[in-house]
């Protein structure tokens, strides 16, 4: 697991991937986070079912967990998803974080399949309201992507 600490909240300014990722959270996902909570962002990759590739799992401040979920295709979510749910919510209730956040990023998805997968999320999500649901482009999933430790160049 990849640990970024950051001390001191001038410090989060200067650490682009803590940066890119607030960014990411506040205005891809809507998160409300106060900044202090981006001073601690764990992160590692887990397997969740119907995918070959594994899923960056990241904690934020011990409050927020997000699981980043590339999709070739609608039809893995829509067969999955109820695992999915699960799988995020039994972590965040075991760890004591606030809210899980479900990102599907995909390369292309139909409104029906859109519809569909939303359907599901909230017949199985029920009224569980620390639980959310983000279907973005693959692009901007693949920003969130980025490694954090990328080489600096200069």
């Amino acid at each position: 697991m990849t640990v970024i600490q950051i001390d001191e909240p001038a410090l989060a300014d200067r650490n682009f991937a803590s940066h890119a990722l607030e960014r990411f959270a506040r205005e891809a996902l809507g998160c409300q986070c106060p900044p202090e909570v981006f001073q601690r962002v764990e992160e590692d990759l887990i397997h969740l079912p119907g995918l070959t590739s594994p899923v960056r799992r990241l904690f934020i401040g011990g409050r927020l967990l997000i699981y980043l979920i590339p999709l070739a295709h609608a039809t893995a979510a829509l067969d999955w998803i109820g695992d999915w749910i699960a799988a995020a919510l039994a972590e965040r209730d075991r760890r004591g974080m606030n809210r899980v956040r479900l990102v599907l990023g995909y390369e292309v998805m139909s409104p029906a399949e859109t519809d569909a997968i939303e359907s599901s999320f909230a017949r199985l999500a029920g009224r569980d309201k620390r639980v959310h649901l983000h279907l973005i482009p693959a692009a901007s999933l693949a920003e969130a992507l980025e490694p954090p430790h990328s080489g600096s160049s200069g």
